[in-house]
C-alpha cells in the first residue's frame, strides 16, 4: 500500500482499515457495498 513501516505503525486503526478497503477494492478484490457516481455526489450546475 505505499506506506514506511512509521506510517503503519503511527496511523490510526480506522484510517488504515479505510486504506486497505480502498486498496482491495482497486485491485478487484472487493465491490463496494453501495456504487456512486460523481454526478450522483456533485449536482450537474454546481
Amino acid at each position: 500500500m505505499g506506506m514506511t513501516p512509521d506510517d503503519f505503525w503511527f496511523c490510526p486503526l480506522g484510517q488504515f482499515l479505510d486504506l486497505w478497503e480502498c486498496h482491495k477494492q482497486f485491485n478487484g478484490l472487493s465491490k463496494p457495498k453501495v456504487e456512486r457516481f460523481i454526478d450522483e455526489v456533485f449536482p450537474s450546475g454546481v
